[in-house]
């Protein structure tokens, strides 16, 4: 990362990586999942070019919220009418190896101090779920309200006046996986037989020959 990074960015597409390759890279894995222990080395001493200043982003995060007022973790749930955790151990969903960390950092008594995000990290997901219940009560009221505040979609502009008769079927009818293909015809290979563009894509290539930890492993 160190080398893909600020200044260093433009480097790979000066040197032969194509558009394609760059989303065909971000294509076969998933992304980092949402969870406790789970930045970054990279994030964690992330050198500034421009000052040479070493940040840890996860401070970073957690510092910011605090200036900002957002509430911790216990005080945000009872806002959106949810239940608060009394224990670390009913934070965590009954781990108890998490919870007693959690107790090092806030102290046997700082139920109540646990920031928003390192609670979000650590309580256990719902079944099928990418990020936790909480965040995700915040995600759906934003996607939402998105959705009813644009007057193209809510207020009535839904309609081939607005967009045509061809123009909704183009909406309706494209997925993530057609628009990549008609930009980049040569990710086709990878895309075949993906149902959903947003979940890893068939290796191809070189990429076959990636012997590193994968992401998108079954657990084990």
């Amino acid at each position: 990362m160190v080398d893909l990074a600020f200044s260093k960015a433009q480097d790979p597409l000066d040197n032969g990586i194509t558009f394609a390759d760059a989303f065909f890279s971000f294509g076969i894995n998933y992304p980092g999942a949402i969870t406790h222990h789970n930045m970054s080395s990279f994030l964690r001493q992330l050198e500034d070019p421009t000052d040479g200043y070493r940040r840890d982003m996860g401070t970073v995060d957690i510092t910011r919220d605090r200036e900002r007022g957002v509430p911790r973790y216990n005080a945000f749930r009872r806002l959106f009418h949810m239940p608060a955790p009394k224990t670390y151990v009913e934070l965590t969903g009954g781990d108890k190896t998490l919870a007693g960390q959690l107790e090092a950092v806030y102290g046997a008594d700082g139920i109540e101090t646990v920031d928003l995000l390192v609670g979000c990290l650590c309580e256990p997901l719902p079944k099928g779920f990418g990020f936790s219940d909480t965040a995700f009560r915040v995600f759906i009221l934003m996607a939402s309200r998105r959705l009813k505040s644009d007057r193209f979609i809510a207020g009535g502009g839904w309609n081939e006046t607005v967009y045509s008769k061809e123009g909704l079927a183009w909406v309706q009818d494209n997925t993530m996986g057609d628009v990549l293909r008609r930009h980049f015809p040569e990710l086709a290979p990878a895309l075949d037989g993906v149902q959903n563009a947003f979940a890893p894509w068939k290796k191809v290539g070189k990429a076959t020959e990636y012997k590193g930890k994968e992401t998108n492993a079954p657990a084990s």
